[in-house]
């Protein structure tokens, strides 16, 4: 990312500071003391704050969000996604301002009787305002990773056949999982059906990642989701260029779980030795294993082979 674009991502990222700052200072003596900030579901106002406090929350919230921006563009270079961080930090100034500029003008029209009605449109636009900020930023520069430390191949047979399995256990995510898994089972025995997507979710993420095996053998590296045998990364050896042990640290990769990012992806359950192949398409994959060392000679000994 070059600095011109990313000066110009901060700029953007303050920019609905500065219009909640000068609307607030244009609109606040005709504003009423006491203004609507929430309506329910007919779009009657139903909830009311001080002008003056809603105001300097959502001057704040926006300060924030230009901070976090300001943070993301000069402390996280050479991070991956870096323009995602600066786009996330410009949906929060922007719906913050979105916000206030509909509560503000729906107040101003009717005092008596305020309803956005069409001025939610502020608000879509300010969580719309994050893509362009994103799209200004420009996409971080792609450093092609260092040419992986040789690891020293299995002794192999020409005929001789060997293969690696282990199984990786996550227990926070397997403890989420079973007590979204309870919640659901007390929602649906209370009615309460509307709720089960949202609980879904950490269920389906336990099925996955709460438990998975990973294999090498002439198929590759494989992993699988131990509790429904469910494949979900696959590289075969002919798309293996090299393979390394490296300590991973979780947020270097993205952070914990299942995580893709520009250029790679790694199943990160938590902080030490790690398995990292390098694709022949440029791309690497890393998980973090006890024993990384024994898979990676393995993959290198069938690499050659084959």
């Amino acid at each position: 990312m070059n600095r011109p674009r990313t000066v110009a991502a901060i700029i953007l990222i303050w920019l609905p500071v500065v219009v909640t700052a000068a609307t607030w200072a244009a609109w606040s003596d005709r504003l009423p003391e006491r203004m609507a900030t929430h309506w329910n579901g007919s779009g009657a106002a139903d909830g009311y704050s001080s002008s003056g406090a809603f105001a300097t929350a959502m001057l704040v919230a926006g300060m924030v969000a230009g901070l976090a921006g300001v943070v993301a563009a000069f402390r996280a270079r050479g991070v991956p996604g870096r323009r995602y961080l600066l786009g996330g930090a410009g949906v929060l100034a922007g719906s913050a301002a979105g916000v206030w500029v509909a509560a503000a003008t729906a107040n101003l029209a009717d005092p008596a009787d305020p309803r956005p009605g069409w001025r939610f449109l502020f608000v879509v636009a300010g969580i719309a305002w994050g893509a362009a900020v994103a799209v200004v930023a420009g996409p971080s520069p792609v450093t092609p990773p260092p040419p992986a430390p040789a690891v020293t191949p299995l002794d192999l047979g020409p005929a001789e056949r060997a293969a690696y399995s282990t199984t990786l256990r996550a227990p926070l995510i397997l403890a989420v999982t079973g007590a979204a898994a309870l919640l659901i089972a007390v929602l649906a025995a209370a009615g309460l059906s509307v709720l089960w997507p949202v609980l879904a979710l950490p269920v389906l993420a336990g099925l996955v990642l709460g438990q998975v095996r990973v294999t090498a053998d002439r198929r590759g590296l494989r992993l699988v989701a131990g509790l429904i045998g469910l494949p979900f990364t696959t590289i075969p050896l002919t798309g293996i260029a090299g393979v390394e042990v490296a300590d991973i640290e979780p947020l270097e990769w993205g952070g914990w779980g299942y995580r893709v990012t520009p250029g790679r992806a790694a199943l990160v359950l938590r902080r030490g030795p790690g398995l990292v192949v390098h694709r022949t398409d440029g791309r690497r994959f890393a998980v973090t294993l006890d024993d990384p060392r024994t898979p990676a000679a393995l993959l290198s000994a069938l690499r050659s082979r084959t």
